[in-house]
């Protein structure tokens, strides 16, 4: 499939477009006849209401990455002003690696990575926040639970720097190799299980934080 600007350049002033430029410009779109599968499209939103203790704050939304995502391109779903913020991402197996800032300053509560995940990029899920009209500002609103899955490899600096997270345990699996500077700057952290041998030393954990090595 060509993307749209290599087409353009199929159908300039002065071309002579040649079948295979046409059957290239069809095979690039979706008919009205054709169905679209979730593997076909980059992501699945969905707006959803967000109501705590019986109480609407406001709608929010939820992502669905499909399998055929190896990677998610860098600052794909970095919040920018819009009117909602992601609080919930749905990761499906094939899933190789998350680009830097991906989704950063989000107000996504709960990271569970796939078992194919290999690398997180720098500033991934950094600035986990309430962020939209100032609705939902309570620090419990933000990043609650990380879990991540062996075959994990690397981990960049600021993948994971939230303030205003309410992370309590960290577990970082016996496969990764290598934690970034401040990857892991949460003032809430009270206990991380290493494997040992890997340097945590500038991942900004608190120094109140028990760190037990594997």
């Amino acid at each position: 499939m060509k993307t749209k600007e290599e087409l353009r350049l199929l159908f300039e002033n002065g071309d002579k477009p040649v079948q295979e430029d046409f059957w290239a410009l069809l095979d690039s779109y979706w008919h009205k006849d054709e169905k679209i599968t979730p593997e076909s499209i980059d992501s699945v939103e969905k707006v959803i209401p967000y109501v705590t203790d019986g109480i609407l704050l406001g709608h929010v939304l939820s992502i669905s990455i499909p399998k055929n995502v190896k990677k998610i391109t860098d600052a794909s779903f970095q919040y920018s002003g819009m009117g909602y913020q992601i609080i919930e991402v749905n990761f499906t197996e094939g899933l190789e690696e998350i680009g830097i800032g991906v989704f950063s300053s989000q107000n996504i509560k709960k990271v569970k990575t796939p078992s194919t995940l290999r690398i997180i990029g720098s500033g991934a899920f950094s600035g986990q926040a309430s962020l939209v009209n100032g609705v939902m500002t309570n620090e419990s609103y933000s990043l609650e639970e990380i879990i991540l899955n062996e075959g994990l490899i690397r981990i960049d600096g600021y993948a994971f720097n939230c303030p205003k997270a309410t992370v309590k345990n960290l577990y970082i699996p016996g496969s990764v190799q290598f934690v970034g500077q401040n990857a892991f700057a949460i003032p809430s952290l009270k206990t991380v299980s290493a494997p040992a041998g890997l340097d945590l030393s500038n991942a900004g954990i608190p120094a109140t934080t028990i760190i037990t090595y594997r």
